[in-house]
């Protein structure tokens, strides 16, 4: 309860809707990736820019230590903190 931060809006407005619909539609695949699982079992992260867009291997504008303390901390018992 202390640690959720997510948040929702509802808006009455259908034009305020739309317009905002339609920047996400733009916007998000710019600055976003789509993570896919692939042949092998592992997690591909796939770019919104770019024809074809790039696939990565690990998890993009991260550095190895960065995703080698989220696996460590992974492994901790830490379900009660969710």
């Amino acid at each position: 309860m202390h640690l959720n931060t997510e948040m929702g809006l509802l808006i009455d407005s259908p034009t305020l809707a739309q317009g905002i619909h339609r920047t996400f539609d733009k916007t998000v695949p710019l600055r976003a990736y789509q993570v896919r699982l692939g042949e092998d079992g592992r997690l591909r992260w796939l770019s919104g820019v770019g024809n074809p867009p790039p696939v990565y291997d690990t998890e993009p504008n991260t550095r190895w230590y960065q995703r080698w303390m989220l696996r460590l901390w992974g492994w901790l018992p830490m379900e009660w903190l969710l």
